[in-house]
Order: structure tokens, then sequence, then C-alpha cells
């Protein structure tokens, strides 16, 4: 076999996009490669495609570095007509194998078009040492079966009926080929047959010479037991020769064209052992079964899809569905959907069966799943599924009929709607908590004050006998008044010798000589007058202050006007009219009634009438503009019952402004209980704060969420999920027309902006 050129094509992971002009049109090159990391001797095909290519383009040309060649080469041309005008698509193939192991750097591919030249970057090739030997099939024939022969087999050679096989064809060459070879497969009556995988190439030892293996598989299902044929498959080939074609063109390529056959492959197919048991459907092969639904929770008049999944390696084409009975439940559609491997080789697919249900009472119900078996070709007996019941929470009809009220929710006459009415605003709650914080501390401080002026009492006797007394009284106060300064810590050492001095100096002792210093210092050491009455004052203050600012931000109750627009409404959609509700109730929301009760009716109302979508949307309204409302939490549950909401997380705790407000009010006024323990005060008031504060930045944060619904069913590209309407992700960012999405766990992708709702304070 004679090499290749030198000049050739390799690698390249990925599509390499490059588009110019050249002469009067642009040129778009993509080169591809099967695969970048191959066996010694196993090739690979590189397919390089030239669009909008004027003429004189050039073949395309590459570097092969030493241990790769290029073993065929095939060239073809398209011709196609978009908007009137014709299009030209010429494919350039290249059959390219590695001698030796290692890592090859490639390139540059370069294609001239008139006066511009396209390069590509730097590619490598891995090889790695995997020699293969020819083996198993019978010996072709033909007259070229001297530089070809092909082989068919099959795995395995005697299977059981259903069981899956490969049908195995292989092109063996110990010549090169001028061009493509032209490839009848072989007939397979009495199987169902796949679409063969492409071809792959590869070289091997074939009784000690190196031949290139071209092969291809195809899965095969036997239909029936007993003996079935695969008929020849046969290959017409061009052989590159020595000796040229007179006839050829000048330059051409000499030529010699052969054919092989395979020899035909009988197979005994096995029949399946007696006995199956119930739920068998033909299905063969290593499988596992899961049986599920969509949700947990539904109401009695929304359907929910059950679902029955396979998954392994068998005859899944070919398996029927089985039979679905319920005692609780109505099975009114089914389905089925695949997702076989791609090629022949063993790889896992998945087989899905599901049903829509409607559901024929409320309450807990339990879903047996249907009887499935299967034979296992393995082990060579059969297998039955062991499913674990669906267990299911039906609620009351989602979507009640209308007319005379009867489907007006027993919710809503229980919690009548009170359209602007305002609850207490909690941060002013904490502020009147903390004002009567300092009213304990002052009330307790001037109950301090009282034993102050009782300390005052002795000395300001003192000070008065000291100051008018004379004789024996004042000699008693002075002692008297001296030792009680010396219990206060005062220098009184000299004071008392003046006065033991003064008294014993003469008849009647000279008074005036010490009673101006004793004044003095008692003066000095006497506590400061309490101011009890004013702190009492201040702390009575605060406590108005403090019920004044509760009033004024306390609960409000809603406009008359507004009250008696909900009231219509609500009679309007018990008799019926559910455009005159929506109407009544829309206008309420657009003039600033943010109301819980008023979001969970709209969202009713959009239920009744099939919108799922919208509906959602109007609960998680309803959860942004209050806490807990029995209403919109009713609404909500049916709503995730008929498959919306799934995804959506709350953006505020379930907690009212009243008990925010009191929370704040109480902790802030045990402030002034524990008054002066710091640790319990510090806590305290961080209480207080946090109860205060904590519902207007929920509220903030709420009405800056970037939450959206899913309006109808789409997929999330770039992730390949497909989302349901009332689905909730959460938007990203918005460009062009498109929104990327967060669908929940991490999964990112892009939406048509017209398939999302966002929601805002606006329907």
């Amino acid at each position: 076999m004679r090499p290749g050129p030198r000049r050739a094509a390799t690698i390249a992971c990925v599509w390499l996009l490059t588009s110019a002009s050249a002469v009067a049109a642009a040129v778009e090159v993509q080169a591809r490669l099967e695969r970048s990391a191959i066996s010694v001797g196993e090739a690979t095909s590189l397919e390089v495609v030239l669009r909008g290519a004027p003429t004189g383009v050039g073949q395309p040309q590459f570097d092969v570095p030493p241990g790769v060649e290029v073993l065929s080469t095939g060239r073809a041309q398209n011709f196609t007509w978009i908007n009137g005008r014709s299009a030209v698509e010429i494919v350039y193939r290249f059959q390219i194998s590695a001698n030796a192991a290692g890592r090859y750097a490639l390139g540059p591919i370069v294609v001239r078009a008139g006066q511009e030249v396209f390069r590509s970057g730097m590619l490598s090739l891995e090889a790695i040492a995997a020699p293969t030997r020819v083996g198993g099939g019978g010996s072709g024939s033909g007259s070229g079966s001297g530089v070809a022969r092909l082989l068919v087999d099959l795995l395995p050679a005697g299977p059981w009926e259903g069981q899956p096989c490969q049908l195995r064809v292989r092109l063996i060459q110990r010549a090169a080929l001028a061009e493509d070879p032209q490839y009848s497969p072989p007939a397979t009556p009495g199987f169902w047959t796949d679409k063969p995988s492409a071809p792959e190439s590869y070289y091997a030892d074939d009784a000690g010479r190196r031949v290139l293996v071209t092969e291809t598989r195809t899965r095969l299902y036997p239909l029936a037991p007993g003996t079935a044929t695969v008929g020849e498959a046969v290959a017409r080939l061009v052989l590159s020769s020595d000796v040229r074609d007179p006839q050829a063109w000048s330059g051409g390529v000499p030529r010699r064209e052969v054919e092989v056959r395979s020899q035909p492959v009988a197979v005994s197919v096995r029949p399946l052992p007696s006995g199956a048991p119930e739920g068998f459907t033909g299905a063969v092969g290593a499988l596992s079964v899961r049986w599920s639904a969509d949700r947990a929770r539904t109401s009695i008049d929304v359907p929910i899809t059950v679902r029955l999944d396979l998954r392994g390696e068998g005859n899944l084409p070919l398996v029927r569905p089985p039979a679905l009975m319920a005692a609780d439940v109505e099975v009114f559609a089914s389905g089925v959907e695949d997702s076989l491997p791609a090629g022949a080789r063993g790889a896992v697919g998945r087989k899905r069966f599901q049903w829509s249900v409607l559901a024929r009472r409320t309450g807990r119900i339990a879903i047996e799943a249907p009887a499935f078996s299967w034979f296992d070709p393995g082990s060579g007996t059969y297998h039955r599924a062991e499913s674990t019941p669906i267990r299911l929470d039906v609620g009351p009809a989602l979507f009640a009929g209308a007319g005379a009220g009867a489907g007006w929710p027993a919710v809503f006459a229980r919690h009548p709607m009170a359209p602007g009415e305002r609850g207490p605003e909690p941060w002013a709650w904490c502020l009147a908590g903390l004002m009567l914080a300092a009213a304990v501390a002052l009330w307790r401080r001037s109950t301090a004050e009282r034993a102050v002026s009782a300390a005052r009492a002795l000395p300001l006797e003192w000070l008065r006998a000291v100051g008018r007394a004379s004789g024996p009284d004042f000699w008693r106060a002075a002692e008297e008044a001296s030792a009680w300064l010396e219990r206060q810590g005062r220098p009184v050492e000299r004071l008392r010798r003046e006065i033991a001095t003064a008294r014993y100096a003469g008849a009647g002792g000279n008074a005036e000589a010490v009673r101006p210093r004793l004044v003095e210092q008692i003066s000095s050491a006497l506590p400061p007058a309490p101011a009890a009455g004013a702190l009492r004052a201040a702390a009575v203050a605060l406590v108005l202050v403090a019920g004044v600012w509760c009033v004024l931000f306390g609960p409000r109750s809603g406009d008359s006007r507004l009250e008696a627009t909900a009231r219509a409404g609500d009679r309007a959609a018990r008799e019926g009219d559910a455009a005159q509700a929506r109407s009544q109730w829309t206008a309420l929301w657009e003039a600033g009634a943010r109301h819980p009760g008023l979001a969970a009716r709209l969202a009713w109302l959009e239920a009744q009438s099939g919108r799922i979508s919208a509906s959602a949307a109007w609960v998680m309204r309803g959860e942004q503009v209050g806490g807990r409302d029995p209403a919109l939490r009713w609404v909500a549950e049916r709503v995730r019952e008929g498959g919306g909401l799934v995804g959506d997380t709350p953006v505020r705790w379930p907690v009212q402004p009243i008990e925010w407000a009191v929370a704040a009010l109480v902790c802030g006024a045990a402030a002034g209980v524990f008054w002066p323990r710091r640790g319990r005060v510090a806590l305290c008031l961080a209480l207080a704060l946090v109860a205060g504060g904590l519902d207007p930045i929920q509220a903030v944060l709420a009405a800056r969420s970037r939450r959206a619904v899913v309006r109808e069913a789409v997929t999330l590209q770039g992730a390949g999920l497909d989302l349901q309407p009332g689905q909730v992700v959460h938007v990203l960012e918005r460009r062009g027309g498109r929104a990327r999405v967060n669908a929940g766990e991490g999964t990112l992708g892009w939406l048509p902006s017209e398939a999302i709702d966002v929601v805002g304070g606006r329907p």
C-alpha cells in the first residue's frame, strides 16, 4: 500500500469558524475531527467544509509531522438555492492515522480563496499504543478478496428472542483506496433494525500483516425464535493502481474497481422460557424500573402525570406499554417518551410511559404501579418490578363551577377583605418601647432618690443646731456632726481638736471659734438635694408620648369606598360574574389597595379560568405585600396542587406586622425592667431593634426580588430543561429580548422575555 501525501489534515476538537470575503463572495470554513485521541494504527476522519466558496478555492493544506499519515481523501460538492440565489458547499474528507504513540502538533490548516488566505491555529493529535488483531466472522468473497475482504458477524451469536444484538461489518483493506467505498448493508429479515453507527477506521494485525479496518455496527433485535439469516454485505472499491489507465484524464489517479461480498450469517434465535409473570410486555435486557409522579399534591379537578421509567440495556423500542388500573384515579391520557443511545455499542437507554390521571376523591390516596416484568438474558430468568405506591394528597376542587355562589371558597367568607387597612408600624412601636424603657428607668431612679432624702435629714438637723444652738446643745451637736463627717471619710482630726480646745478654753467655751468651720464642713458633705418629682414627671410624660406614638402609628381601618368596591367584587364572584369581579378587584389593586386577601382573590379567579401561571404570579404578589394570610395560604396550596409555584421560595417570614410591632414594644419595655443590668438590657434592645426593623427590610427586599413566573411551556436554552407554566425562576439579567434566569439548584439558561412574567407591583 502506497502511503498517502505528506501534506494533509488533522484534528480539531471543536468547530473552527472562519469567514472572509474573496472575489465577490464570503467564504466560511468549518473543520471537524471525529476523534482527537486514537490508538496506534487506528484512523480518524477529518472533515473540512467550505461554504460560499467562489471559483479558485484551493484544497485545504495541512502540515503533518512524522508519525502521522493520510490514508485517503474524498471530495463532494453540493449546490443549494437560498432566496433565489445559489450557494456552493465543498466537503473534503481525510482519513488520518498515527504510526507511533505520542502527541503530535499539526497544522495550521490553510485554505486559499482568490487572493485571501485563511489559517487555523495549531492543533494536536494524541495516539495511544493499542494493537488490534482481526478476529471473528467468516471469510469474504469477490474478485477483490486478495486486496480486501468483508466480514459480518453478530454479537451474541445465539441471542434470545428480543435480546439486543450488534451486527458488526468490517471492511479489511490491504491496499489503498482511491475514493470512498460504495457500501450496501446486509439484509436482516426477522430483525428489528436500528440505524448503523458511523464508520470507524483503525489499523490491525491480520495473520501477521498490517491492514486497515473500517467497521460499522448496527443494533438488531430478533423478532421471533428460530433460524434467521443475515444476508450478504457488498462493498464496491476503487483501488489505487500502479498501471495508469490510458483513458484516464491527464494527471488523473490510476484506478482499479473491485467488489467484495460477505458470507451470509445464520442466527439461531432462542425462544423465551414459558411462564412469563404478569406484566410481561416483551421487555428483554438488564433493566431498572422507577415509578413516580410529577408532584405529591393536587386538587380533585386537576390532573397529575404519573410515570414508569425504564433504564438500562435492552430492547426498549419494542417494549409495549403496561396497563395502568387504579381504583382512586381515572386514566384519560397516556404517552411514551424514549431516549436511546446513539450508535450500536452497549449503552444505557431510557423509555418512559406516562399517564395523565384525575383523582376520584379528596384525601390521601395511593396509586399502585402497573405490573411490569422483563426477561434478563444474562441470568436467563424473568424479573418483576417491585415499586412503592405513589402517595398523593388530593384537595378540594380548584376550578369550581360558577353560578349562585357554587364556587365561592368558604375561606373568603370566613376572612372578609378590608382593602386599605393598615397594620401598625413595627419601627414606630419599637421606638415606643424604648420610650417605655426610659420611663421605667427614670421611675426606678426616683425611688432611689427617696433614700437620699432620708440620708439628708440628720445632717440638716445638725446643721440647724450648729448654726443656731449654744451651750451644751451646740457642743453635743458639734460632737455628733464631727463623728458623722469622720464616717463620711472626711479629714476631721484637726477640726475635732479645735472643737475640744474651744469647748474647754474657759467659762462655757467659745462656740463662735468653731461654728463657721463646722457649718462649712457639714454643708460640703451634705448629699445633693434629690429631684424625685422631676424624674417621675419625666417618666409619666414618656409613657404618655409612647401611648400617643402607638396610636399614631397603630392599626388603621380601610377606606369605606374601597371596602364597598371589595364587597361588590365578592358579590359578583359569588353570582358567577367573573368579568365584573376581576374588574372590581383589579381596580382596587391599581388604586393602591395592596392587600394579600385581594391578591388571593385575583389568584383564585385566574385559577378558575385555567391560567395557572397568572394565578401563581398573583400569589407571589400577595406574599410580597403581606405576611401570613389564611385566604392567600389556601389559594397558594390549590395553585401548587395544580402544578404552579414550582421552585418558589418565600421572600418574607410568615409574621404579620402587628406581631412584629408587639414584639418590638415588649422587648423595648423589658430593657427598662432589667436596667441597670447591662447584659440583659443590651439583649432586649437588640431584640427590639430586630423586631422593629426586620419587617420593613423584608418589604424592601421582597420588592427588589427578581422572581418571575413561566407563562407557557418552554425549554431553557443552554440547559435543555423543560419549564412548565407556573414554574418560578429568578431573573439574573435581560439582554436583547431574552432573559438569563436561574431555574433552581444552579441551573442557568436563557428564555425569551415574553415567556416569563416578572412579579412586581402591577400585574
